[in-house]
């Protein structure tokens, strides 16, 4: 008979480990440049609330965490030579294109730029998105920041967590092999949300971590009770209902936190 696998206290530790290094880290700005206007109405809508010093409109990007560039129409040479800057600075870019034709950009992804017609806002919630794909974990300490970037940057992240509990599940052929790996990727997802929303880690958050461990096995026992009603192949019922239910649960934990007073307009 296989061992039943469990979660392990290194394993908590580790969660715990994982986001004081995660606080621990001194981010850099956000920096927003290129086509003038846009860029000044983008930091207005991001500036708000956030933290004084988070989010700049600059032309240096030597110590940004990120840059937001907005391109004009027909790009300078002086808009090219930036970006490249930054490249060399190995600064993540999100490109918004304005107009304009939809060529190549040096040092920016394909899949980092949004293509906007003149006169259409920024849509900052997917900013945020991309945002979180470049910066990974980095984003939620940005979203703590910038509370204009949480709604984008805290979708990606349950998206990410979801598809990943979907392979746990799909992976999960021994029995109660999935339970501590889709129960650890569910409580990160909680805790890195907790974190965007500048809700820090503490004793307190054990009760949001007890939830999701209760949502897990009610997910489980789902899992268990109509895998044998169905037609469908195990690992595909199972990968679809970790899914699922890492979907809810994260949306469930976003709306959750940002309904809570932010801890640092408290102090």
């Amino acid at each position: 008979m296989a061992a039943r696998s469990s979660l392990s206290p290194r394993a908590l530790l580790g969660l715990a480990s994982e986001q004081r290094e995660l606080e621990s880290k001194e981010g850099g700005p956000l920096v927003v440049s290129g086509a003038r206007r846009s860029a000044s109405a983008l930091l207005r809508e991001l500036s708000r609330v956030a933290v004084p010093g988070s989010v700049l409109q600059a032309d240096d990007f030597e110590q940004a965490e990120a840059l937001v560039y907005l391109l004009p129409a027909r790009p300078k040479s002086d808009d090219l030579r930036r970006l490249r800057a930054a490249e060399k600075a190995r600064v993540p870019i999100i490109c918004v294109r304005i107009g304009g034709e939809r060529s190549p950009l040096p040092g920016v992804l394909a899949t980092s730029v949004i293509e906007l017609e003149s006169g259409e806002p920024v849509p900052v919630e997917e900013v945020g998105r991309l945002l979180a794909r470049r910066l990974e974990g980095r984003a939620t300490a940005l979203a703590a920041r910038i509370p204009a970037l949480r709604p984008g940057v805290c979708d990606e992240l349950i998206q990410h967590s979801a598809r990943r509990a979907g392979a746990i599940g799909a992976a999960a052929f021994v029995p109660a092999a999935d339970m501590p790996a889709l129960f650890l990727e569910q409580a990160r997802l909680i805790l890195r949300l907790g974190y965007a929303h500048d809700h820090r880690l503490e004793p307190k958050r054990g009760i949001e971590i007890a939830a999701v461990l209760a949502a897990g096995l009610g997910l489980r026992r789902l899992a268990r009770r109509v895998r044998h009603e169905t037609l469908f192949p195990a690992w595909a019922l199972q990968s679809s209902i970790a899914y699922a239910g890492t979907r809810a649960l994260g949306d469930a934990a976003a709306r959750y936190f940002a309904a809570l007073p932010s801890e640092s307009s408290d102090s």
